[in-house]
């Protein structure tokens, strides 16, 4: 806590808690940091060193994030634009298996 010393001696102890509130979200937006920062080198790892090692047999090579890890909520616009890039993702992979179904029985006839 970052209470002057003066200050520190002439409070109640219930007028001590919004300091002992900021460090404590202090030392959690620090945890926070390290962590996402544990995760780019984590990426990096996995796309450098685990990359480099030949007699380790791995179904995927590893890659570096694409993009940066998103700290901030999405807005409710992003949202809707995340849900109709789904919605694209997932009626064009039935459209296809539709395709490819049709191509079947045709190859069948």
């Amino acid at each position: 806590m970052n209470v002057p010393y003066d200050l520190f001696w002439h409070l109640n102890p219930r007028k001590l808690l919004p300091f002992a509130e900021a460090n404590r979200r202090k030392q959690q937006t620090r945890s926070d940091e390290m962590w996402l920062m544990g995760q780019y080198v984590a990426s990096a790892l996995d796309a450098t060193v685990c990359n480099a090692m030949p007699f380790i047999k791995r179904k995927r090579k590893g890659k570096y994030l694409e993009k940066p890890i998103r700290v901030i909520p999405l807005t409710d616009e992003e949202k809707k634009i995340e849900e109709e890039k789904a919605l694209n993702q997932f009626l064009s992979f039935f459209n296809g298996m539709d395709s490819d179904a049709n191509n079947e029985r045709s190859k069948g006839e």
